[in-house]
């Protein structure tokens, strides 16, 4: 009962009036339990109080949209740094509810915002506002923690139609994607980590929660001996069980993680459960903690490759792709790839059908004049 820390973030655990409550302690505008024990202390005490005033917000698991809402615009009012900014998201989080309802935060899923965004084309909102109308939701599912479960499987819309944004590399493409981030040293990471993905169809959480003892079976008692012998990959964090699998890598995969070891051990980081994408903040490394984003220099890398708007994620749905048209089964395909949504499925058979056309028409006997 009372304190107790999970990994090295504090929760709480105590029952009152009856009541059992067993949840992080997150200071406000946070969706991430504090580190701090003064800061956890304090946050108890509050919680307590709020709990025997009866105004204890429930937890993510039964909380609604709007309970959930008010909680987050709450939350941002005490960080905002002008009150417009909490307006903006007030603005857009009244459409969302007026569309989806009073739901459970858990009941949402990637197909829920797919009929979101439909019913607001339908209403004549223009893609950049059904944009921001999800951008809300999704702040809001992030702070109870119900946004990693589907972020890779929700697709935001395109400026000028009404399609999810998805894109395919040429090989030439992505070769110059590759060949730019070799040549500049403060790239390295993202080189790597595109390396990986353009050749695993790993996501990007997947690469950025990569840990030492992810290269070798849990037992393994040499994690590198196993991992340059099996030359494999252990995906064990991602967003549903069906997703953790075990990946073999082909040369270019292999390097990249290699690479990423060397970096690691040249700054002391060869605990088994450090990570080899490891938090960064203005150049110091926290090697406990997974990398939370490498957005700046990701822009700066697609930008200077001539590849403006290109997501990381559009490296999976390549990888994807030519597995597809190269005429891989299904059930292949979503052993490398992990969970595969049934939109998406669906998307791939189109090109599965394209490639076999394509290889059908190169059949043809050739016609002379």
């Amino acid at each position: 009962m009372g304190l107790w820390k999970r990994g090295r973030r504090y929760w709480t655990q105590t029952v009152i009036n009856g009541v059992r409550i067993r949840r992080p302690l997150c200071p406000p505008g946070s969706s991430s339990a504090t580190t701090s024990w003064q800061e956890a202390v304090r946050l108890e005490k509050e919680l307590i109080r709020s709990a025997l005033e009866g105004s204890l917000p429930p937890q993510a698991h039964t909380i609604k949209l709007f309970d959930a809402s008010e909680d987050y615009l709450k939350a941002k009012e005490a960080t905002a740094n002008t009150t417009r900014v909490v307006a903006f998201d007030r603005e857009r989080l009244e459409v969302v509810k007026r569309v989806l309802g009073d739901v459970r935060l858990t009941t949402i899923t990637a197909r829920t915002i797919e009929g979101f965004q439909a019913k607001r084309r339908l209403e004549g909102a223009s893609n950049r506002t059904i944009n921001m109308d999800v951008g809300a939701l999704r702040q809001v599912l992030k702070r109870f923690k119900q946004w990693r479960r589907i972020e890779d499987d929700v697709k935001m819309m395109t400026e000028s139609g009404g399609e999810p944004i998805g894109r395919v590399l040429t090989d030439e493409e992505q070769k110059r994607l590759l060949k730019t981030a070799e040549a500049n040293p403060e790239w390295e990471h993202v080189w790597c980590a595109a390396e990986l993905a353009a050749n695993t169809s790993l996501r990007g959480v997947e690469v950025k929660r990569l840990r030492r003892k992810d290269l070798a079976r849990l037992d393994s008692p040499d994690i590198m001996k196993e991992f340059e012998e099996a030359r494999t990959i252990y995906v064990r964090s991602s967003k549903n069980e069906t997703s953790k699998r075990v990946i073999p890598l082909n040369q270019a995969a292999f390097d990249a993680v290699k690479r990423m070891v060397t970096r690691a051990d040249r700054l002391g980081h060869t605990d088994p459960g450090h990570y080899l994408w490891c938090a960064s903040q203005h150049h110091k490394f926290d090697p406990t903690k997974p990398a939370a984003k490498w957005d700046t220099a990701w822009r700066a890398l697609r930008d200077a490759a001539g590849l403006p708007g290109l997501r990381f994620h559009d490296l999976r749905h390549t990888v994807v792709t030519r597995l597809l048209e190269a005429g891989e089964p299904d059930h292949v395909v979503e052993s490398i790839t992990g969970h595969l949504s049934r939109r998406m499925l669906e998307h791939y058979s189109h090109i599965r059908l394209d490639a076999k056309k394509a290889a059908l028409a190169r059949l043809s006997p050739v016609k002379h004049g």
